[in-house]
């Protein structure tokens, strides 16, 4: 089979320029499961896209020693070509043995197997510079947006109850459209909902992706003024809420960054796909109760704004 090195271990990262935040990434040399790795140096690679999804250049960062960790600044050299809009980068850790082996990083190796580097997590921190940070730790799914031929595309089903709004405080959700195919050229439509504690509908949008880029959904501005003051607890001042989302040409990985500016405060999570937990193990059967949730929650949808998605 052919393998591409790159892909290996791999974690694609917002740039989040427009909230004002610096990026930087830590990463690992030791193998979360015993036994499975020997211990060896990693060379590290960062791969730059511009806002449209246009890959720009790949940068090598340097090398993590075995049974070392690094943090390496990504805002300085992001910022040199892409300065102040947001955009998607994608950090690369390739094993030293197979880094020797190849003469360039872009050219599949045929291998009998692919090795598993499963768990071999980024941490992804954002920073008010020189105030707060906040960070969040995840992997790049297996084969993720690699089409096969005659097989229907990747679907996205995402859930969160973690938004909050305030007049200090603000959430943005951040879609990541992303392949393993360095040829992947998909434009995808996702469709996102937001409901109140009580259950009622405030928001339905959809925005179009095309492959390689993110977007930053500002709920604060999207979700009506009205809905807001409604679900402001008189209390504490927050409004919570809760976003689902769906999308049936990709699957998008998603981050829900919580803001308090005005202290410098920054909280990161991700989304655990909430069906894997429910999921039969079979692909197939995944595959179709999956597709068929997706179909219920568009039935429910009632759309609050008229601009249609194109993915033609």
């Amino acid at each position: 089979m052919q393998v591409r090195p790159l892909n290996l271990i791999s974690t694609p990262v917002p740039v989040l320029n427009s909230l004002g935040l610096d990026l930087a990434v830590g990463l690992s040399s030791d193998d979360p499961v015993v036994g499975r790795h020997p211990a060896e140096p990693y060379l590290v690679y960062l791969s730059i896209y511009s806002p449209e999804g246009k890959w720009l250049e790949r940068r090598e960062l340097g090398e993590i020693l075995p049974h070392r960790r690094r943090l390496f600044p990504l805002s300085a050299l992001t910022r040199a070509l892409v300065p102040s809009e947001d955009h998607l980068v994608v950090v690369h850790r390739v094993p030293g043995w197979l880094a020797n082996q190849v003469g360039s990083l872009d050219e599949p190796l045929e291998m009998d197997k692919e090795p598993d580097y499963s768990m071999f997590r980024s941490l992804i921190q954002y920073a008010y510079p020189g105030r707060g940070n906040g960070s969040v730790i995840y992997e790049t799914p297996p084969r993720l947006n690699v089409r096969k031929t005659g097989a229907p595309p990747s679907n996205t089903l995402t859930f969160s109850s973690k938004i909050v709004l305030s007049s200090s405080v603000k959430t943005y959700v951040v879609p990541i459209h992303y392949s393993m195919d360095p040829g992947y050229s998909a434009v995808c439509c996702y469709h996102y909902l937001v409901f109140d504690q009580s259950g009622r509908q405030v928001l339905a949008r959809t925005v179009t992706m095309p492959a390689f880029t993110i977007q930053v959904l500002d709920l604060a501005r999207e979700i009506p003024q009205e809905a807001i003051r409604h679900a402001t607890d008189s209390q504490d001042g927050l409004a919570l809420f809760s976003f689902v989302a769906y999308s049936d040409d990709a699957a998008l990985a998603p981050l829900i960054v919580n803001l308090a500016s005005g202290v410098g405060g920054v909280s990161v999570e991700h989304t655990h796909p909430a069906q894997a937990f429910l999921m039969p193990f079979n692909d197939k059967d995944k595959n179709r109760i999956k597709a068929a949730a997706i179909g219920s929650w568009r039935d429910m949808r009632i759309e609050t704004n008229k601009g249609a998605c194109h993915v033609g």
